[in-house]
């Protein structure tokens, strides 16, 4: 499998991805609207709290924050996902502000009652470990005291046991997309390939490179931000973390 660029995040999430995959993928309102219960309840968010969506996309969880009164900043990396987002709280009338921005330059400080990072977003993007200790941070940083920090990705120890070489799926459009994956053990990093085969003929392709995680590996890095981890999840559904779960959801509190 070809090398995968180190900056491969950048344009990943603007063509085939917001036109394939996002409609392929069918998360309805309904789901949209469990998961931030599941957030609201557990990151106990009080009326009127400001909250902060790193890696954001197309504002799936900004936007509904915003439906329920919160003051939500959404900062992402992707200038067509952004678009998509305001334009979505323009025809709904929703004060949210979203900042196109990498992670990495986050500038905030003791400015937000909490933060949340869903969808296996931004956070083991980097091919520098140093990078996504830097992600969490500086969201760490962007909090007030006693603020919490939301985070949902890929449980490592899940994925092991329902892990396939390659797959394929036929997408809404009628596209097929085929799928090859190859874990470097070394690194911990999922590379995967994608490959798009239209109807009529044409192709495309796209990669990314993603650091997964061992619940006690990400704890970890919580720590070193300064986030104590008071809580952990397999699911949206309150599921307890073991070897079974896809996810891995943690909650870490600032002293």
């Amino acid at each position: 499998m070809a090398d995968v660029s180190a900056d491969w995040y950048e344009g990943f999430f603007e063509g085939d991805y917001l036109d394939e995959v996002v409609q392929w993928q069918k998360i309805d309102d309904e789901r949209t609207r469990g998961e931030i219960d599941f957030a609201v309840e557990k990151l106990e968010l009080e009326p009127d709290a400001r909250v902060l969506d790193v890696g954001c996309g197309h504002g799936r969880h900004t936007l509904e924050l915003a439906r329920r009164g919160f003051r939500v900043t959404g900062i992402d990396l992707s200038p067509r996902s952004l678009e998509l987002a305001r334009a979505a709280a323009e025809r709904e009338q929703l004060d949210v502000e979203f900042i196109l921005r990498d992670a990495c330059e986050l500038a905030f400080e003791a400015e937000f009652d909490a933060a949340i990072n869903l969808f296996t977003s931004v956070i083991g993007y980097f091919a520098d470990e140093a990078d996504n200790q830097r992600v969490l941070d500086l969201i760490a940083r962007a909090l007030r005291p006693g603020g919490s920090f939301l985070i949902d990705t890929i449980n490592l120890l899940g994925l092991a046991r329902r892990y396939r070489a390659s797959d394929w799926q036929e997408l809404e459009s009628g596209t097929i997309m085929l799928q090859r994956h190859e874990f470097d053990f070394r690194r911990g990093r999922n590379t995967a390939v994608w490959t798009f085969l239209r109807g009529d003929g044409s192709r495309s392709e796209l990669s990314h490179s993603l650091r997964t995680y061992t619940p006690h590996e990400l704890i970890a890095m919580f720590e070193r931000a300064g986030l104590d981890v008071v809580g952990s999840w397999g699911d949206f559904d309150g599921a307890k973390l073991s070897f079974e779960t896809w996810r891995l959801i943690l909650r870490g509190d600032k002293a």
